[in-house]
């Protein structure tokens, strides 16, 4: 289980370190097109998993996923001992979509087929790249009822933060008192090349610990002293944290480029295929991320990480980072 400072599924554990940033938000609606329906009610089953989840490299038995009511399923940590396998479509057609793509999450069945999550855009008119995640394949707008989380960048590019679809507690004045604030899910932190050498991009991820029930702990800063996910980094105040990271690939000379094993999952090279390890235990996929076409992408995720934290981490890996390539 998970707990304070971060357990990984039954003794599996990770720790601490520095860097931060947090810049302001605006409200701006995004503009929509393509999908079908909107999932609502799926039953989830697969026959095997393929992620190496154990230090053995044995895949998981088989398992079946109810999924009832979707935007607690996006918001739950995936059950212990269960990969979740997922696609992300880009979808770049379209007047302005070559600039501000769409992206759709869907989960995937054992029969082949492909049950909708998610949606997610890039903002327009941002001082800072900011994008919304919405339950419905159209509706990205950030009043819509089905939003359901939103990321933001720094001014370069280089950290991210994950909020679910609370309030900003600067607008709190403004807003009813029932209103719920935001809570931060996820920081995610690129290391800066400042060289501008192209290769594997080093990434931290931040996330909240779990509770001895395997629930997520609340972040959730009520005025802008309250300490964010990355300043409690950048502070190396890692209670009830957990401190994840990519695995760097190997250089092969024989193809002359950084190789990790996806074990099928990835087919096409990319500067954005990527996993996130625990820092002490290498053979535990928490998440991976990569291409098998020109706009689509696998991710597949696990415990701690629910999709909505999984899906928020990919998106930040499409932003373009001034200072990482």
């Amino acid at each position: 289980m998970l707990a304070h400072r971060g357990s990984l599924t039954n003794g599996r554990r990770s720790l601490s370190e520095d860097e931060d940033e947090n810049l302001e938000d605006e409200d701006e609606e995004d503009e929509e097109d393509g999908e079908q329906d909107i999932l609502r009610s799926v039953m989830y089953i697969r026959e095997e998993i393929d992620l190496s989840n154990s230090p053995s490299g044995e895949s998981s038995i088989p398992l079946s996923l109810k999924v009832d009511d979707v935007e607690a399923f996006v918001l739950k940590p995936a059950p212990q001992g269960i990969v979740v396998q997922c696609r992300i479509t880009r979808d770049r057609k379209g007047m302005d979509k070559g600039i501000f793509p769409f992206y759709y999450l869907h989960l995937e069945t054992e029969n082949g087929k492909k049950r909708f999550l998610m949606s997610g855009r890039k903002r327009k008119k941002s001082k800072t790249s900011n994008y919304l995640i919405s339950l419905d394949p159209i509706d990205l707008s950030r009043d819509g009822d089905s939003f359901v989380g939103k990321v933001r960048s720094n001014v370069l590019g280089t950290k991210f933060t994950v909020f679910d679809n609370g309030i900003n507690p600067d607008k709190k004045p403004f807003v009813p008192e029932t209103a719920q604030l935001r809570q931060e899910l996820v920081a995610i932190c690129y290391e800066t090349n400042v060289l501008g050498f192209r290769g594997p991009r080093k990434m931290t991820v931040i996330i909240p610990g779990m509770n001895s029930e395997n629930e997520r702990i609340c972040i959730r800063p009520k005025n802008v002293s309250d300490p964010t996910l990355l300043t409690r980094y950048q502070n190396r105040n890692m209670q009830n944290l957990i401190k994840l990271q990519n695995k760097m690939p190997a250089w092969n000379e024989e193809t002359q480029s950084y190789v990790l094993n996806f074990h099928g999952r990835v087919t096409q090279a990319s500067v954005k295929n990527f996993q996130i390890i625990s820092e002490e235990d290498p053979d535990y996929i928490v998440l991976q991320f990569g291409r098998v076409a020109p706009d689509v992408f696998t991710m597949d995720y696990q415990f701690p990480l629910c999709a909505l934290q999984a899906f928020a981490i990919c998106l930040s890996s499409f932003d373009g980072k001034l200072a990482c390539e």
